[in-house]
Formats: structure tokens, C-alpha cells, sequence
């Protein structure tokens, strides 16, 4: 009788941490923030500068490595020139290779409806220069490959 009542405790215990869990939130972003300042630096959620844009439109890590070149047609390209990553839209907002509105028209990367990257409202090309952002974000985020698909617009 005993063992039969420990059982029972057992299953009811089980199914009820099953429960539990199924119920828990889904996991937080764990990708970096970064924001495009006014002056041109990118910096994540501490403070940390993590690169920079240039005059000339290359995106460059803290080291100076070309990470994206913006070209003047508006194609977004790897560091070396060879890959398109994506296009600025005449509205500012920048779709991936893949079709997707990955930053809006304000340079906001969103994923899964919250805030990820921006840029700051007093940078001077506000509008078309969201892709940067999304260069530094992709570039630090797990979540990254799957970045086009979680994209919400």
C-alpha cells in the first residue's frame, strides 16, 4: 500500500514539474544591442564601442577590419566586396539577400517583436543606414542564422 501511495506521488510530481515547465517563458535574446551613434561609432548596450562607420560607407570593427561596405546603389556587401548581403530600400529600410525587411525605416532591428539594434536618432543618414546595425548584431548573435525568419515588420 505504501509503495503503491509513493508511486502515485511520484506521477503526480512528475506531471506536475512537466507542467511547470511548459509554462516557463521563452528564452531571452542573448545577442548584443548595438546602437549606431550620432558620431558614426556603434556601441552595445554597456557602452562598449564594437566598430564604425566610415565617410565612405565601410563598416568597420574596432580593429579597422571591413566588416560591410554600403555601395551607392544601395547593395550591402561582405568586407571583401564579393557578397551581397542586402539592398537599402528607397524607403531607408534594408532587405536582406533572402527578401526579408530586416531593419525599418528608421534603422530598428527588431526579432521576435522586440528591440534589438538602432540607430540614434541624431545620426545624420538615419534613415538608410540601419544595415549597420544589423552587420554588428548578425556578426555576435547565436540567433543570427536565423535572423531573417524571426524578423518581425
Amino acid at each position: 500500500m505504501k509503495t503503491n501511495l509513493i508511486l502515485l506521488l511520484l506521477m503526480l510530481l512528475t506531471i506536475t514539474s512537466s507542467q511547470l515547465k511548459a509554462q516557463e517563458l521563452p528564452p531571452k535574446h542573448r545577442g548584443m544591442h548595438p546602437v549606431l551613434k550620432a558620431d558614426g561609432k556603434v556601441y552595445d548596450e554597456n557602452g562598449k564601442q564594437l566598430g564604425y562607420i566610415t565617410k565612405k560607407g565601410k563598416i568597420c570593427d574596432v580593429t579597422g577590419k571591413v566588416i560591410g561596405i554600403i555601395s551607392k546603389s544601395g547593395d550591402v556587401t561582405t568586407g571583401n566586396g564579393k557578397g551581397i548581403i542586402g539592398t537599402i530600400q528607397k524607403d531607408g529600410s534594408f532587405k536582406s539577400s533572402k527578401g526579408y525587411v530586416v531593419t525599418d525605416e528608421d534603422g530598428v532591428l527588431k526579432v521576435q517583436g522586440k528591440e534589438v539594434a538602432k540607430v540614434e536618432h541624431g545620426y545624420k543618414y538615419r534613415k538608410d543606414h540601419g544595415c549597420v546595425v544589423h552587420c554588428f548584431f548578425s556578426s555576435e548573435s547565436e540567433d543570427a542564422k536565423e535572423i531573417d525568419e524571426n524578423i518581425q515588420q
